[in-house]
């Protein structure tokens, strides 16, 4: 998923808050890439991201930098052709200590299913390609990856892929260096999905499925991520996995997700009495933890109220930010709660999709949703009003409980539609992102941006 962005919009906050600033940093055209579904990684001062499409077709691999003083400048470093060397990335990219960049494309390789590859520095500004490991979608691989690469010690890479797998239902893998530029691949985990009886006696637990986040690595290496689907009510999940003996990982299911049921369509509302609270549901972006205390952000793309999105036939609410709160012995149970409830258009945003951003010294979280935010604009079908919006949430200062929101940028389609996440600069005061769509410039096919505040 993804959206625009565009020239330039100054967006005023409250009295005494700082103002911010929208930018459109670059606009494709197509030629160098087409559609960013993914947001960016900052190295160097340069911006490094993917297309899912442009370039000859099948996506691509870009650098977005700049002189001091000068504009910022596209340089495509690769351009896949839809065979073996993959095709439609739909997640950014990661660096090692040694320049080398590492990501996934959904579909291409060897057997369609999607590929892992690297591209490393070579003397004259030139990058070489390698695709690490081509998906097989059969026996119990997993297929289609939809999310980018983490990097654990020893230079493992950790990944998921949206099928695949035993019961077709979506994987946790690695893929680990070995001698001679060789790589050792290992599916870590198979989800079960929530297959009828799921969770009686004699039937497997509820499980996850269909995972399209990247995995965030927490103390001790255990890895943290979300299902889409899948769990106890088919709403999505957010589970662990820790090492343990040799090469074993044992799974937790840490949360599931319960929606928010509207009864448009048969049965009670959620909220109402004898059922259940109404919550977020369908997480598609990954989870950031505050590494001193443990707790882990992420967004779900729907619930929050039952009715709080009627447009598009998404009674089951526009989303919301949650958090998860690690449990304190004896117990073992995580706390689940919802710090901000997505209302829609007009004001508000819709379907937050994508990663947030953790400012570690102040608690704050950065993250977009990809539609709403105005009912004037439209860059998607009738069912997504509004091209999106860059927002705040603010902690609470006690005795207040309560999380502040703040809308620090509006999308319009000229300047960008269907943002795809951010990320924070070193100073912590520029957020960077993309757009799937819009910009004023090669026919709507996406922005790149900055959020100044």
């Amino acid at each position: 998923m993804a959206v625009l962005i565009g020239a330039l919009l100054a967006v005023r906050m409250p009295c005494g808050a700082a103002t911010s600033k929208l930018t459109t940093l670059y606009s494709f055209t197509g030629a160098e890439g087409a559609f960013p579904e993914a947001g960016l990684t900052l190295n160097s001062g340069a911006l490094f991201g993917t297309t899912y499409a442009g370039g000859l077709g099948w996506g691509t691999v870009f650098e977005l930098s700049k002189q001091s003083g000068g504009p910022w400048t596209i340089n495509q470093l690769y351009t896949f052709t839809g065979g073996a060397d993959g095709a439609n990335p739909r997640a950014g990219v990661l660096f090692n200590s040694s320049g080398v960049i590492f990501g996934t494309t959904e579909q291409g390789g060897a057997w369609g299913y999607g590929t892992v590859f690297s591209l490393t520095p070579v003397t004259g500004g030139t990058w070489t390609y390698n695709t690490l490991y081509s998906f097989t979608g059969q026996g119990g691989d997993g297929a289609y990856p939809e999310a980018g690469l983490t990097a654990g010690s020893g230079g493992v890479l950790y990944g998921t892929t949206y099928g695949g797998g035993g019961a077709g239902a979506g994987t946790v893998f690695s893929l680990t260096p070995a001698s001679g530029g060789a790589w050792t691949y290992q599916v870590l985990y198979s989800f079960n999905g929530a297959p009828t009886g799921c969770g009686t006696a004699g039937n497997p637990a509820c499980d996850g499925a269909n995972p399209s986040a990247a995995l965030t690595v927490g103390s001790g290496g255990v890895l943290y991520g979300t299902t889409y689907a899948g769990g106890g009510v088919g709403w999505g999940t957010a589970f662990s996995l820790t090492p343990a003996s040799g090469n074993s990982w044992t799974y937790a299911v840490l949360y599931s997700f319960l929606g928010a049921s509207s009864g448009v369509n048969g049965g009670t509302p959620c909220g109402t009495s004898g059922q259940p609270v109404c919550d977020g549901g369908a997480p598609a972006g990954n989870l950031v933890v505050n590494a001193s205390t443990g707790v882990l952000y992420g967004t779900t793309t729907l619930g929050g109220k039952p009715t709080g999105c009627p447009l598009g036939g998404y009674e089951r609410g526009c989303g919301a930010v949650f958090e998860l709160t690690p449990p304190v012995a004896p117990s073992t149970t995580w706390t689940e709660s919802l710090l901000y409830i997505f209302a829609g258009p007009s004001k508000d945003g819709m379907l937050p999709s994508d990663n947030l951003a953790l400012a570690s010294k102040t608690g704050t979280l950065y993250g977009t949703a990809f539609a709403g935010a105005s009912a004037l604009d439209t860059c998607f079908p009738a069912s997504y009003t509004g091209c999106g919006m860059v927002y705040e949430l603010t902690p609470p200062v006690a005795p207040s409980t309560t999380w502040t929101k703040k809308t620090m940028a509006k999308f319009n389609s000229d300047n960008g539609g269907g943002p795809n996440g951010v990320i924070l600069s070193p100073t912590g005061k520029v957020l960077y992102g993309t757009t799937y769509v819009g910009g004023t410039l090669g026919g709507y096919k996406g922005t790149i941006f900055e959020v100044t505040f």
